[in-house]
């Protein structure tokens, strides 16, 4: 069975209560679980987004892990080694696009460059890595997009632009804004390996 942990970081909102999944604040995406009423095991950050009485209001409801602001590794990416340590196989990053383009960057070069059992996540994006494989994707957003980290062979059914064992390389980026056109998609990497992104238009929503 799967073991699955979520991670809600800085810019989490409308956090989502899965099912068999543990949870873990990261930094100021502990207090927005706490006063969503989501449990935490523990939370995790230098805490230099929050005040010393939210500190104290997190510290009322879990365990705590300050961390040094002056370090080597992102509060994320401390929650990611927390969640290996503690044999999870499946980590869900929420909350941890859209705010600094650095920390995006970052968090997306977590999934693009680590071997890890990641998936960053929020209201409006599912981004994963897939290697070779067969895979059904469900249609979680309207737009589903991919792009190679490397020389890629790629097969796409199910979509309203279907690819049929398509090479791919990470100078193109033609394979993005398709859409699942059923309840999911057919997908083979027959070989390398890509980038995954299910989107929402946010500007749509507004």
């Amino acid at each position: 069975m799967t073991k699955k942990i979520m991670l809600t970081a800085a810019m989490s909102q409308n956090i989502p209560r899965l099912s068999d999944c543990d949870y873990v604040g990261i930094d100021k995406g502990a207090l927005t679980a706490i006063r969503a009423q989501i449990p935490l095991i523990c939370a995790i950050g230098d805490f230099d987004s929050v005040t010393e009485a939210e500190k104290a209001e997190i510290a009322a409801q879990c365990p705590i892990e300050t961390l040094p602001r002056h370090k080597d590794e992102t509060d994320s990416e401390k929650g990611i080694l927390y969640a290996l340590e503690h044999g999870y196989d499946e980590i869900i990053l929420y909350g941890g696009l859209g705010g600094r383009i650095d920390h995006t960057t970052a968090n997306l070069y977590l999934l693009m460059y680590r071997n890890l059992p990641l998936t960053l996540m929020d209201e409006h994006h599912c981004i994963k890595r897939l290697k070779k494989g067969s895979y059904q994707i469900p249609k979680l957003f309207t737009y589903l997009s991919f792009l190679a980290l490397e020389k890629t062979v790629i097969s796409e059914a199910g979509v309203a632009y279907p690819l049929n064992r398509r090479m791919i390389t990470p100078k193109d980026i033609y394979p993005i804004s398709n859409e699942i056109i059923g309840d999911y998609a057919e997908i083979t990497i027959h070989e390398g390996s890509v980038i995954m992104f299910q989107c929402e238009d946010v500007n749509s929503l507004k």
